[in-house]
């Protein structure tokens, strides 16, 4: 047990310095880790109000800014457009699956677990790729 441990503590040790070296580069550029991150205004917002999915399941992409909202335990700032009760034109409504427990039992209001928008809904610009990859989008099968 004990040499197991020593080579745990070795593998983590040799990982922290490998990773703390220069040959670690970031996508973001020549900044430090701990520096504040400057997100990019040259891109546009998608200007047709939806984007579209890429594979069966994703949830939708947020085409809109939503710098300025508040998604906390006071309010959710997405709910006064997307609630099944807003009067927002084209606003894309919560999926019936939100208003569900684990346990498939109905509830009156949005399910505590699917709360937080952003966990799986993220803003979109019309951008490309960072890096090059092979994935093949619905629209392109």
């Amino acid at each position: 047990m004990k040499k197991l441990s020593m080579i745990a503590l070795f593998l983590i040790s040799s990982t922290l310095v490998w990773a703390g070296s220069n040959g670690v580069h970031s996508l973001r550029g020549d900044v430090a880790l701990d520096a504040s991150s400057v997100a990019g205004s040259d891109k546009e917002w998608l200007a047709d109000g939806k984007v579209n999915r890429e594979y069966i399941q994703q949830p939708p992409l947020v085409p809109h800014d939503i710098e300025d909202f508040s998604i906390n335990q006071e309010g959710n700032d997405c709910l006064n457009c997307h609630n099944w009760n807003s009067e927002m034109p084209g606003a894309t409504k919560i999926a019936i699956s939100h208003f569900l427990t684990r346990d498939n039992q109905a509830l009156v209001n949005i399910s505590p677990r699917r709360y937080f928008c952003t966990q799986c809904h993220v803003p979109q610009k019309a951008t490309s790729a960072l890096i090059g990859n092979m994935f093949r989008s619905l629209s392109e099968e």
